[in-house]
């Protein structure tokens, strides 16, 4: 399989990034692991946080501080998932649909944690409904599970949009 990098550019850095059609993408999509790759991860952790609270989807985000946290419910937190290989083996066998997204990861993508990663990711282990979205500023996995993922880059244009003063566009 060939590596696929689909480039997302926002005019700004506090434009939105995680819509209705990003989270359609994500859940449609035939890959089980996919890696988005952001400057801005704190904005788009606050983005998902907000679009899980007013969709109602579920979407957990797990962190080496607190584990796997429900974005919608705070106070829901696995317990024992702070560690990530207890995390991702947590994804792999649980009942719970969603899409659970990994911040900071990079550091402890070594084995046990990439086998973990490569069954998940394996075609045709897929469960509708599940996916396993890294997200950090580089996203670097390890030889074998690059070509098995899908990825973002969310890259955010220097550019500013046109203004309209005095009656006229300036850059």
């Amino acid at each position: 399989m060939a590596n696929d990098f689909h480039p997302i550019t926002s005019s700004e850095s506090t434009s939105v990034f995680v819509t209705q059609q990003l989270i359609d993408d994500l859940s449609s999509n035939e890959r089980n692991v996919i890696a988005i790759e952001s400057p801005v991860v704190p904005d788009l952790i606050a983005q998902f946080r907000q679009f899980a609270m007013r969709s109602g989807l579920p979407i957990y985000l797990w962190t080496a501080d607190a584990g796997i946290v429900s974005l919608r419910e705070m106070d829901f937190v696995v317990p024992g998932s702070q560690r990530l290989v207890d995390a991702l083996r947590h994804v792999a066998s649980t009942l719970h649909l969603g899409i659970y997204l990994f911040v900071g990861a990079n550091k402890d993508l070594r084995p046990p944690a990439s086998g973990v990663v490569r069954q998940i990711a394996r075609p045709g282990a897929s469960v509708e409904g599940r996916k396993l979205v890294f997200l950090d500023k580089k996203v670097r996995l390890s030889e074998g599970l690059d070509s098995m993922v899908f990825h973002i880059v969310h890259d955010i244009s220097l550019r500013r949009p046109p203004r309209l003063r005095d009656g006229r566009w300036v850059v």
